[in-house]
């Protein structure tokens, strides 16, 4: 986020506080070098006039280097130019200081016999050079500072898109299965289609309401995942077994939405195979930090299954945005039984 996209007052505000910082700073500077000065030796009107002129200075020369030197040539990683431009500055500024305190200051100081001199030039570079330090060590540290802020935040905006994206492919297609369902109901006129267009509303309520944020309590998506059943169940009748186990305690416990429904989804969509005892069983044990789900259907014996569809897909991109490093996903096809199973930790590791 850059200054563009940010409400007018909020970088007024910015720009204030940053003016009032550096206004601290220098006075505090200030302050420290007319201490050391009165601590030395009695502080004069001239002595005085001669450390604010000195501070004035080199108040120009931080910000000449700040404003100009470090845009046009550091940050252009010209360095070579950047070095030979300070050290110009520092041998311009010495060469116009060095008369301003023999004509105006040399009263106020009697060892100032010569307008030039070897000892006050080098004295006027090296305190020059610190000062240059000190404005490039800041302007460096606090673009470096802004630079991961903005990066970060960069992520943070290109993660939330790509979340969004990929919840808005799984509602479609969760949406397209239910109303393939529905219709298979209608089309047989069973008595049940109106119970199921219920379960419908009762999902979709879920989809646009609930799963919009980033997580939701474990409770509400399993209550979602047995209304999917339920709906499931008054299609299939008595062809297929299927069952629901949950096993620990889901109070208090938080999961991004329709992670386990993909699952879900799967068991339905290959495990309808006829003449099959195996069926589709689901199983959730929730413990403390973590949870394990899993899920074992029928699949075909007649043609090899492609694991990797698109939402079997779009489940391990959510997992390793929204999980990583926290899940472990795994599937497994044995003797024409498919097994899926997902942990997932609810804590970071330390």
């Amino acid at each position: 986020m850059n200054n563009l996209t940010l409400p007018f007052p909020v970088v007024a505000f910015k720009k204030r506080y940053t003016v009032a910082m550096h206004v601290a700073g220098w006075l505090l500077f200030g302050t420290w070098i007319f201490y050391l000065v009165y601590s030395t030796r009695s502080l004069t009107f001239g002595k005085g006039l001669d450390v604010i002129v000195g501070l004035l200075f080199h108040v120009g020369l931080f910000y000449f280097n700040w404003y100009f030197l470090i845009s046009r040539f550091l940050a252009k990683n010209k360095i070579f130019l950047y070095v030979a431009a300070v050290l110009a500055t520092l041998v311009a500024m010495a060469l116009i200081q060095a008369p301003i305190d023999y004509f105006i200051f040399r009263k106020y100081n009697p060892g100032m016999s010569t307008l030039y001199s070897s000892e006050r030039f080098l004295q006027y570079v090296i305190s020059g050079l610190v000062t240059v330090f000190i404005s490039s060590a800041l302007k460096v540290t606090g673009n470096y500072i802004r630079n991961e802020r903005l990066n970060k935040e960069l992520e943070n905006q290109k993660l939330s898109t790509e979340l969004a994206y990929l919840k808005s492919q799984v509602n479609p297609h969760f949406l397209f299965n239910t109303l393939n369902n529905i219709y298979s109901l209608a089309y047989k006129q069973s008595p049940d289609t109106p119970d199921a267009i219920m379960k419908l509303s009762l999902l979709m309520r879920y989809m646009l309401y609930e799963s919009n944020d980033t997580l939701v309590s474990l409770e509400k998506e399993v209550d979602h995942i047995k209304n999917f059943i339920d709906l499931q169940k008054l299609r299939l009748r008595e062809q297929t077994s299927i069952k629901f186990n949950i096993e620990g305690s889901l109070e208090g416990k938080q999961i991004a939405p329709m992670l386990l429904m993909t699952l879900v989804e799967n068991a339905f969509k290959h495990g309808l195979v006829s003449k099959n005892e195996v069926g589709i069983i689901l199983n959730l044990v929730v413990e403390k930090d973590s949870l394990l789900f899993s899920t074992v259907n029928n699949t075909s014996t007649h043609k090899k299954r492609e694991f990797g569809g698109i939402g079997l897909q779009n489940l391990k991109r959510r997992l390793n945005l929204l999980y990583n490093g926290r899940h472990q996903l795994s599937f497994e096809e044995k003797e024409g039984t498919f097994f899926a199973t997902l942990k997932i930790n609810f804590q970071s590791k330390t």
